[in-house]
């Protein structure tokens, strides 16, 4: 992140996004510039009242100073930035995103309380491709944990966003849950056995973009 902006007085700079001129009079990063001007990029991760993480890397896109694809979420604007959201290069970088997203999760849309209201299902309609190519028979399992008297864990379903780690940690300050291990072995769970007793435990249902947190009480009752 281009942080040392954020250490002196912002002067307004112009971009160029997708042959758009777009001018902004505060540090904002792309994708806050995007949604600021009617501009949706696709996130999983992100979140306007939480922290940035970069986890999901679906907001890739181009700038023409860099070699490689940049994170818009992470990314403060600087003048004269040429940024591209919809080339053929960003296109296939974010099918093969959701490709991988979908390796591991489990054909549950029919009977998940999510089903019809899912931000992975959304974003997989619009920029996920037409086939895949992985075809193993089995898919990662993870036992599912009884965390919480309101919340639902359904971890087959994670995306590993941290968007309920984060607003444990960051917000009601209670650290109940973390993202621990790496690649395969990630998942949401406590370093020992807990029960979440926060107050404000039941925001994270909403939060989660996919249907790995419901509502307990509301198993099967409605949709979100």
């Amino acid at each position: 992140m281009k942080s040392d902006l954020l250490l002196k007085d912002y002067e307004e700079v112009v971009v160029l996004v997708d042959d758009n001129f777009i001018s902004s009079d505060g540090p904002l990063t792309i994708m806050q510039l995007c949604s600021d001007n009617d501009m949706q990029l696709p996130r999983f991760c992100y979140h306007p009242d939480l922290g940035i993480a970069g986890n999901c890397r679906i907001c890739l896109v181009e700038e023409e100073a860099e070699d490689k694809m940049i994170l818009a979420c992470s990314t403060i604007i600087e003048e004269g930035d040429i940024i591209h959201t919809t080339s053929d290069r960003i296109l296939e970088a974010r099918e093969s995103v959701l490709e991988y997203l979908l390796i591991n999760h489990p054909l549950d849309c029919p009977i998940c309380d999510r089903g019809g209201e899912c931000d992975l299902q959304d974003q997989a309609l619009l920029f996920g491709s037409d086939r895949g190519r992985f075809y193993e028979s089995t898919k990662r399992a993870i036992e599912n944990k009884n965390y919480s008297t309101l919340i639902k864990f359904s971890l087959n379903r994670c995306i590993q966003c941290s968007r309920c780690t984060r607003f444990l940690s960051d917000v009601s300050g209670s650290n109940s849950i973390f993202l621990m291990g790496r690649g395969l072995n990630t998942e949401i769970t406590s370093y020992v056995s807990t029960y979440i007793s926060d107050e404000f435990s039941g925001n994270i249902i909403d939060l989660c973009p996919v249907g790995a947190l419901t509502s307990k009480s509301l198993a099967y009752t409605l949709r979100f």
